[in-house]
């Protein structure tokens, strides 16, 4: 975890503290936590040995990574107000969060594994319950631009639909990149039935499609703080139950 409670109850973030400060208290089960200052890895919170919480346990060093750096980003705006690391909102918690110039609240969930649609659906409705914004973005690897046809997850073709057409990749600090899934064709099919008002049989081509590989269309870099807030109404796209959402998006 990156960010805790000190003494006096305030959220601190590991890198601007220092030992002598402690203690620091875990935001999920109140125990002690203790500070970490490795030279290679971000500076974070970890339990003591004995601690049966699991919050923050497991979280690779590429998401502590990433949220450093969007936080270290946004921070240099002045525009950016009460941004928080792991904010505990009881039943979500985005990776950051903000207020853009004093009235868009708004959160960002980084995700890096795999996650349903349901999930990402109860988070963003919750979200909306709490008038954020949500922008959902998740690393840009090699493997995104080296690949054509591309082979999407899931949860990626759901965002896509979530967001107009649109996912967002995150590259560095506050940059994104935004890309557009355009459909992979497999080639024609042929399929024949007999017709019975023509008293014969009836043949057509179709054109068939993937159902996860996509070509990608690139858009111009852009930054968090060059979005904005937008209402997706609730609807069906495809096979996906897209919910009433507040989206930070272009």
């Amino acid at each position: 975890m990156l960010s805790a409670y000190d003494r006096n109850e305030d959220d601190v973030v590991a890198w601007e503290v220092t030992r002598d400060q402690a203690p620091f208290f875990c935001p999920e089960c109140g125990e002690s936590v203790v500070v970490k200052k490795g030279q290679f890895k971000i500076h974070h919170f970890a339990h003591l040995p004995d601690s049966a919480c699991t919050y923050g346990v497991g979280e690779s060093e590429e998401h502590r990574q990433a949220k450093y750096q969007i936080y270290e980003a946004l921070s240099q705006h002045a525009s950016v107000k009460s941004l928080k690391v792991e904010r505990n909102l009881r039943d979500v918690r985005p990776d950051v969060s903000f207020c853009w110039q004093g009235e868009h609240e708004v959160a960002v969930e980084l995700q890096i594994s795999a996650i349903s649609p349901g999930e990402v659906a109860r988070r963003t409705r919750s979200y909306t319950a709490k008038n954020m914004s949500m922008l959902w973005i998740t690393p840009y690897h090699r493997r995104v631009s080296g690949l054509i046809p591309y082979r999407t997850r899931v949860w990626e073709r759901y965002l896509h639909a979530l967001y107009f057409g649109k996912i967002y990749y995150w590259i560095a600090g506050e940059e994104l990149l935004p890309v557009h899934f355009e459909r992979y064709s497999l080639g024609t099919v042929s399929r024949e039935w007999y017709d019975e008002s023509k008293q014969g049989f009836c043949w057509k081509e179709f054109e068939q499609f993937s159902p996860s590989l996509r070509n990608l269309r690139f858009g111009d870099t852009v930054r968090i703080t060059d979005m904005k807030t937008a209402w997706r109404p609730f609807r069906q796209v495809g096979q996906f139950t897209l919910p009433r959402a507040r989206l930070w998006t272009l």
